[in-house]
């Protein structure tokens, strides 16, 4: 799991599909996250980070159950 805190201190939410992964401060906006692989979601989340909340609205990236 990517540290669930963010360089501003706030608590990072993630989100995943189980191939792709992304972990979002919903206070200043900064992400990190895994593409599985994936050039075209990781250029995607460089080029067009927008995308990402609307892959979250839509449910294709849900929420990403904390492991304890």
């Amino acid at each position: 799991m990517i540290n669930d805190r963010c360089g501003c201190g706030q608590k990072r939410y993630g989100y995943g599909d189980g191939h792709h992964e992304i972990w979002l401060c919903y206070k200043c906006g900064k992400f990190v996250g895994k593409a599985g692989g994936d050039p075209i979601f990781a250029m995607m989340a460089k080029e067009h980070p927008e995308v990402i909340l609307t892959m979250v609205q839509e449910k294709i990236l849900t929420p990403i159950a904390k492991k304890k």
